[in-house]
């Protein structure tokens, strides 16, 4: 490159270091929001939240970066592999929000603060009617915001590849046929299986206080580092991250359910410790974060299912659990809490569902949300729609809309586009499970012994360190030696399924 070019790249780093900082510190107040703000301070934190990313579109969107990324473009020449992902994120980020009005942005910004003090409320009192304004509001800015980027299929499409660079609906709508499949015949040999499993033992009356330290001693055992995070308590919960010295997490706590907390601490955890993994010679960039919300979902998959429910992990956490509710589990064997983790039940909560009926969750989610970009349904029509689309997938049906169609916050975020990728992250988890499988074949004595850390290393070394250097299928292919194959979370859950019920895996 010719020293002109140089200063050029230079100058679009420290650009996007910038757009790092400012997106972080939007972030610091939408953590505050949900953990610390009183309720009187929403429209107040609608309007920073509103300046601050009208501010963050403003510096992106200047003419100055279009003529940097030009510059370096055309020059050409040999770039570092994480110089030429700075210039192809930034690229992707200029030519996305250069279509955004200033005002589209910061209206939604208000927007979706708005929305999210609305849905905190709705929920709690299981009231549909009291939401259904405020997001028509937000669904609405969220189809200006498809319209203005463009797309070649679908408005969905426009969305998702903000979440998931790339996918398409019509790719996700045949890996979900197909998930859809696979889940009826693995649930038929399930209910038919000789062995059923009772999950009393997880419904017990917990102590809360126990129960947040128990997380957080189980956060510390994995790895997550209490020096550079913090947990909190929310209404749905969530991880942010600030940078690597600083990335939170939230859980929410039930006293007759041992698993909702832990698994939820073990799934935060999981995407924090990604973050933590972040390496020095992508941090603080366009580039400074995990790579996309499917691979970020496989980490956060990987701890709370892979390891979480796995019979090692009890074997080593059983004695612990027991010093902290003697009474509660002091007829519980290794092999009754693995089950009891494992239990595969149709229920009303996605964040509580077991590993075989949650990407039917995801996929109600995908096709409702479908529905409502094409203007296939009526925001205010949802309830219903949602209840019907339960009772055909699950065969249940919500009592209420707390454990419907307000049970997630992402729509009052203004995440739509958003779901699918939970199903990619058990699709990319199962895959590197396998890998990491083959690469440490002591893997499960080391986590029977407590022993978590050369599982992390292999994370942080195949996936953190690169952020988002490559491409999903590209980092996928790195870490495992093969392009994202849908057959290893199939196998996988049968293989699991197979061993907890009692049944022949083949």
């Amino acid at each position: 490159m010719t020293l002109t070019t140089t200063r050029a790249l230079d100058e679009l780093k420290q650009v996007s270091a910038e757009l790092f900082d400012l997106g972080r510190i939007a972030e610091l107040l939408e953590w505050d929001q949900e953990t610390m703000m009183p309720p009187k301070g929403v429209p107040w934190r609608a309007e920073q939240l509103a300046t601050l990313k009208g501010i963050l579109h403003e510096r992106l969107t200047a003419p100055r970066v279009g003529d940097l990324l030009k510059q370096v473009e055309d020059e050409g020449g040999q770039l570092s592999d994480v110089d030429a992902a700075i210039v192809r994120e930034m690229r992707r980020a200029y030519d996305r929000e250069v279509k955004l009005p200033a005002e589209l942005v910061r209206e939604l910004a208000r927007a979706t603060s708005e929305a999210l003090a609305t849905w905190r409320r709705a929920r709690a009192e299981a009231s549909f009617a009291l939401f259904a304004d405020d997001l028509a509001r937000v669904v609405e800015l969220k189809r200006q915001v498809a319209e203005h980027v463009g797309y070649r299929a679908e408005p969905y499409d426009a969305l998702l590849d903000e979440y998931e660079p790339g996918m398409t609906a019509a790719e996700l709508e045949t890996m979900f046929a197909n998930l859809r499949a696979e889940t009826v015949a693995l649930l038929d040999e399930i209910r038919r299986a000789p062995r059923q499993v009772d999950r009393s033992v997880f419904e017990r009356e917990y102590d809360l206080d126990a129960q947040w330290r128990f997380g957080q001693e189980v956060l510390r055992w994995i790895g997550y580092d209490f020096e550079a995070g913090r947990q909190d308590k929310s209404t749905h919960p969530f991880c942010t991250h600030f940078g690597t010295g600083d990335v939170r997490i939230t859980t929410r706590l039930h006293p007759r359910d041992l698993g909702q907390a832990l698994f939820g601490s073990m799934h935060e955890g999981g995407h924090a410790m990604y973050e933590q993994g972040i390496g020095p010679s992508v941090q603080r960039s366009v580039i400074g974060s995990g790579v996309s919300l499917g691979v970020h979902e496989s980490q956060s998959r990987l701890w709370e299912n892979c390891v979480g429910r796995s019979r090692a992990f009890w074997e080593y956490a059983l004695p612990r659990a027991r010093e902290l509710f003697p009474s509660q589990l002091a007829d519980a064997d290794v092999d009754t809490v693995w089950r009891a983790a494992n239990k595969v039940e149709p229920s009303f909560i996605r964040v509580e569902a077991d590993e075989v009926t949650y990407n039917l969750h995801i996929a109600l989610r995908f096709e409702v949300e479908r529905k409502i970009l094409r203007r296939e349904v009526e925001t205010k029509d949802l309830p219903t729609l949602w209840n019907e689309s339960m009772t055909q997938m699950l065969g249940i049906t919500p009592a209420n809309d707390a454990e419907g169609v307000l049970q997630d916050i992402h729509w009052a975020s203004g995440l739509v586009g958003y779901f699918p990728t939970y199903s990619l992250g058990n699709l990319y988890a199962a895959q590197i499970w396998a890998a990491i499988g083959r690469d440490l074949p002591d893997r499960d004595a080391r986590i029977a012994a407590g022993d978590f850390g050369p599982i992390l290393a292999w994370l942080r070394d195949r996936i953190h360190q690169h952020g988002g250097t490559y491409l999903p299928a590209d980092l996928i292919e790195r870490a495992t030696g093969e392009r994202p194959n849908a057959r290893y979370l199939s196998a996988y859950l049968r293989a699991k399924y197979a061993a907890v019920y009692g049944f022949a895996a083949s």
